[in-house]
């Protein structure tokens, strides 16, 4: 009858779907490409430059990876944002080199992470800059790598995406969706082809770009109240005419992001929407649409197994969710046995999107560490973006 019919089309609806799915992430594959190691590439003098809250127990594996690198014109600049452990001291005893400076008190209009950056970036004496966070290891190529591709491939900033070195379950099981999302809902291409500044990204633990790009684009002062820094500077120095990559750096650069649970909750929460530009149609359809029919044939596999039927094709659409996944895993270096609690971790990240989309449109704010902020900052009208 009629309902058969609408199920048949729904379910071929789907299944070509996810595999246009699969054929985006094998194609995001060729743009985001895994760029060769290079020990000694130029002799431009470069930033490491970190910003560093209450980091005791990440900032030491940090620095000693950072002094590690292969490139032959480095400094290290550590800016310490009122730390109340042990962060500092960790930073003086790791070593002469290392430039320890203090923040100033944050001012009205801006976050901490923006200003912080910005500041380091004043200090910087570099042609290019690395703003990388505390909860990041670098390989001893890391740094020469990217600043290879800068110079190959002509761009004046590069992003990557970057391996999860958090060790909690949770963070095994969820935090791989980041690098999921990016090469199974994003044209990659557009990222470098697309003059679009909304089409731009950046994950904050490790981005490298140059001088010029910077400070012409205004840098992390240009937007000083957005709460997706990296994002936010991405665009920025797209929108003033410069190029980016993205880069598969999972062998160069590996991360915490979050420890556990809550904190993977509370991280994704501040920043899913505005990731998403705020756009709130965006935000619906990935939550109520995108996300739920990602996970839909998991959920009607397990209700087979409570007895209701199982249709060939909805086999096959696991198959190709599961088989994506897999290779994003596989790409990303992270663990193999998490594939099975993908959808768990896509109606997860469709939660955070949703809690984030509601905290932004009632104007809650938020806390990051012992700060408060608006996850979306009241408009102000900025005169020179009118003419």
């Amino acid at each position: 009858g009629e309902k058969m019919t609408w199920e048949f089309i729904f379910g071929r609806f789907l299944t070509l779907l996810l595999v246009c799915q699969l054929c985006l992430i094998l194609w995001n594959l060729r743009v985001v490409v895994r760029p060769k190691k290079v020990k000694f590439h130029s002799k431009k003098r470069v930033s490491l430059l970190i910003p560093a809250r209450n980091e005791e127990g990440l900032i030491g594996d940090c620095l000693r990876s950072l002094l590690l690198q292969e490139h032959p014109d480095f400094e290290i600049i550590v800016l310490d944002d009122h730390s109340t452990d042990r962060t500092r001291a960790i930073v003086e005893s790791a070593g002469e080199s290392i430039r320890l400076i203090s923040s100033l008190p944050l001012p009205k209009g801006w976050t901490g992470k923006n200003w912080a950056c910005h500041q380091l970036s004043e200090h910087a004496t570099g042609e290019i800059l690395f703003f990388i966070d505390a909860d990041a290891v670098l390989d001893p190529t890391a740094v020469s790598s990217v600043v290879d591709v800068m110079d190959t491939q002509k761009v004046d900033m590069v992003a990557s995406l970057l391996r999860n070195r958090g060790t909690s379950l949770a963070s095994k099981i969820l935090l791989p969706i980041v690098n999921h999302a990016v090469l199974a809902l994003f044209p990659a291409s557009l990222i470098h082809r697309s003059s679009n500044p909304d089409i731009a990204i950046a994950f904050g633990p490790f981005i490298g770009v140059s001088r010029i790009a910077y400070d012409d684009s205004g840098g992390h002062a240009a937007h000083p109240q957005h709460i997706v820094d990296d994002v936010q500077l991405a665009r920025s120095i797209k929108a003033a005419g410069y190029h980016q990559r993205l880069i598969n750096g999972t062998d160069l650069a590996a991360t915490t992001w979050y420890s556990g649970l809550v904190d993977i909750w509370r991280g994704f929460s501040k920043n899913a929407y505005g990731a998403l530009s705020y756009r709130t149609s965006l935000s619906i359809i990935t939550t109520f649409l995108i996300a739920p029919l990602l996970a839909l044939p998991f959920i009607r596999l397990i209700a087979g197994f409570f007895g209701a039927p199982v249709p060939m094709e909805v086999l096959w659409q696991v198959v190709l969710l599961i088989l994506g996944r897999f290779v994003t895993s596989t790409v990303g270096r992270d663990p193999l046995w998490g594939v099975i609690f993908h959808p768990l971790a896509m109606l997860f990240w469709g939660a955070t999107l949703f809690w984030s989309t509601i905290l932004a449109v009632t104007g809650q704010r938020v806390e990051w560490k012992n700060r408060h902020y608006m996850t979306r900052p009241k408009q102000r009208k900025n005169l020179s973006e009118e003419n």
